[in-house]
């Protein structure tokens, strides 16, 4: 299976989930809704290895990073403009931080002198970043602030994702570990008590990846996320009245 297969997996799973989320409270839905947000847990995880993926063979970390980010800034438009109602949408953040510890973690493994430098300097922008929240902006809420500025203790799914993200990268050429510890992730979750444990369910598509891009359509996956989730929540405004 190609990461654009994954992906359309993926992108299935998603708009199962959001249809749920944004249509659920109403009756041809309702009974059915949670069972479609149980459906919807197994897409991020698919779109985390994804990008773990494409990281691993990008041409250009750089432009990949600046896509995410520029991305994650155009959620946190949308989120801010359109109110709570609308949800918490901003995977391309969760993925850009992913993406910033890869490079941190392998500067260490290369120059450990750099490394260090680099690690110090991303700590000192972080704890400004927390005392900045605050005093900037006192009224927004955690899920705009992280995206203005750069907090990925508030990202969507939060940091425990980010670091999923991470060991996915790294991990992957060993299988067995990989599995492992993708399933005590899994069951960490389940200690939550919550119907995100049903990621499990993600680990048999990953494993048939067969390390090929297949189609590209790039810019497809980047602009679908916000066009379907505007969308439904447009609809679903009208449906409500």
């Amino acid at each position: 299976m190609t990461i654009f297969e994954l992906k359309l997996f993926a992108v299935l799973f998603m708009v199962i989930d959001h249809i749920a989320m944004y249509f659920g409270n109403m009756p041809p839905l309702r009974t059915a809704a949670h069972f479609m947000r149980m459906i919807g847990r197994l897409s991020f995880p698919l779109f985390l290895f994804c990008m773990a993926q494409g990281y691993r063979h990008t041409r250009s970390r750089k432009r990949y990073l600046l896509r995410l980010y520029l991305m994650s800034l155009v959620m946190t438009g949308i989120m801010y403009c359109a109110g709570d109602s609308y949800g918490n949408h901003n995977i391309f953040l969760t993925m850009f931080w992913v993406g910033v510890l890869i490079s941190l973690i392998e500067l260490l493994q290369s120059d450990f002198r750099k490394g260090c430098i680099a690690c110090c300097l991303f700590a000192a922008a972080q704890s400004a970043v927390i005392q900045l929240d605050g005093l900037l902006f006192p009224t927004l809420n955690g899920d705009i602030t992280c995206g203005l500025l750069l907090n990925p203790h508030h990202c969507e799914y939060g940091l425990p994702y980010v670091i999923l993200g991470v060991l996915m990268y790294f991990l992957w050429e060993r299988r067995s570990e990989f599995c492992a510890m993708y399933i005590v992730f899994t069951l960490l979750e389940f200690c939550n008590v919550d119907v995100q444990f049903l990621i499990i369910f993600a680990l048999p598509l990953m494993l048939r990846y067969n390390g090929e891009r297949g189609r590209s359509m790039k810019w497809f996956f980047y602009l679908f996320y916000p066009a379907h989730t505007l969308l439904l929540y447009w609809l679903s405004t009208i449906l409500a009245g």
